[in-house]
């Protein structure tokens, strides 16, 4: 009786395993025990941990020459991806810079040299201007995370998209809002943005055999890597 079922679990492509994925996925999503406790050297890092393995394979195998992250929050993943451009050996002007409309205390706390901080409305061009004055190089790794409307997202896309070197990753978090397959009801948001993007940007791709084999990722179909220029 239960070996037909387990059979099915354990196969990728059977809508049984598709479903349990999404279930576990909501569950832990949903859980005020989980990711929304996470920390990095004492900072707040509101990041599944499959995804932080993923930021970490990334970084080293392109060794971007900085990171843009939009969306700061407490800080913790600015920390880490700094962290990880001191693991793999980066040029000590390699740089992480963090945009956030608000940057908290707890983000200007952070010590660390390669760490830089604007202060502004990411979607704006003249915030967009203010990080590439600060950028150690043309072209390097860019994600986004700020406020999760379609819109203003694809605004970050429009800003952001050609900072991104060829063979390094745009990473568009967040994009299992909207029922993809959290937050049901939130509205057109960081997926909807990406399958815009997509359409009109044959220089980027989704790469979701990088996620796939952890089953899930926060941000599942939002890892794009450029292939050309």
């Amino acid at each position: 009786m239960f070996k037909p079922l387990k059979r099915q679990l354990l196969r990728p492509d059977s809508w049984l395993h598709r479903r349990a994925v999404d279930v576990f996925h909501f569950i832990w999503y949903r859980s005020d025990q989980t990711w929304q406790r996470n920390l990095f050297l004492g900072h707040p890092i509101q990041q599944c941990p499959f995804d932080l393995q993923l930021y970490q394979e990334v970084i080293y195998a392109t060794k971007p020459r900085f990171v843009v992250q939009t969306g700061v929050a407490d800080g913790g993943s600015i920390l880490y991806f700094a962290s990880l451009l001191d693991l793999v050996g980066a040029p000590a002007d390699a740089l992480v810079i963090g945009v956030d409309i608000e940057l908290r205390a707890t983000a200007r706390a952070i010590r660390h040299p390669r760490v830089r901080l604007v202060e502004g409305d990411s979607s704006a061009p003249e915030v967009a201007a203010k990080v590439r004055a600060l950028l150690p190089a043309s072209r390097g790794m860019v994600v986004l995370d700020s406020l999760h409307t379609q819109a203003h997202v694809t605004a970050e896309l429009t800003a952001f998209c050609e900072l991104v070197e060829t063979g390094c990753y745009l990473v568009v978090e967040d994009t299992n809002i909207n029922g993809h397959p959290v937050a049901r009801g939130f509205g057109p948001g960081p997926f909807e943005a990406v399958e815009a993007f997509l359409a009109t940007h044959r220089d980027f791709v989704r790469d979701d055999t990088l996620w796939r084999r952890n089953l899930f990722s926060f941000h599942q179909y939002g890892w794009l890597r450029r292939i050309r220029r």
